[in-house]
């Protein structure tokens, strides 16, 4: 696969993060699936997007009109209505490993082989995650920084399993929607901004 051959997003977790790396490939041009368990979480999810569309058109930084934008976003809470046919996923869910597995097994019974995958984990393995996977060649993390529809910084970190061609694929990707990548060659506990960060943290304390 290649970047001219993503075309859909698929966004599971419309949270903190969630929400806004589902605004961020709608700014883009991308359709977003954004899914979540529940009507309510979506809700919230869409009141915080119309909130960052407002603050990105007071600050200039818009050339569509919000109605556009929010026109590629499909809220649901359905995983067939939300993976059916996409290219990529981006998953911001909550930091359990038990519960990405469980997660992203449930999303490889409905995506092709050949979509792409990326968890926004800031701290777990992707050897972990992976490890359950049918196809974890296709499984990278691609950790944005908070608030990720602001900070420029991703971070994609492959697992052991991950072929070099995914990790390429998706630091172009973070690229093209106006991020700056930052791919690392093996995972290290804490990738690289957090080990920095907790240093420091640690120094000052």
């Amino acid at each position: 696969m290649n970047l001219s051959d993503i075309h859909t997003i698929t966004n599971l977790g419309a949270g903190t993060m969630g929400h806004a790396t589902a605004l961020q490939f709608a700014v883009n041009g991308y359709p977003v699936r954004l899914l979540d368990t529940s009507d309510t979480a979506l809700q919230q999810g869409m009141t915080a997007i119309q909130h960052d569309l407002t603050t990105f058109r007071d600050a200039g930084l818009l050339h569509e009109d919000d109605a556009t934008i929010l026109n590629r976003i499909t809220p649901t809470t359905d995983y067939a209505v939300a993976l059916t046919d996409t290219d990529f996923v981006i998953e911001s869910i909550i930091e359990d490993l038990t519960v990405k597995q469980e997660v992203w097994q449930r999303v490889e019974t409905f995506v092709h082989d050949d979509t792409i995958l990326a968890t926004n984990t800031s701290g777990l393995s992707p050897t972990a995650i992976q490890s359950v996977l049918q196809h974890p060649n296709r499984f990278v993390v691609a950790h944005f920084w908070n608030p990720a529809q602001l900070m420029p910084l991703v971070e994609v970190v492959p697992g052991e399993h991950t072929d070099a061609a995914t990790v390429d694929l998706i630091t172009a990707l973070m690229n093209h929607i106006g991020k700056h990548a930052v791919s690392l060659k093996r995972e290290s506990l804490g990738f690289v901004g957090n080990r920095i960060q907790l240093a420091v943290l640690r120094e000052a304390l």
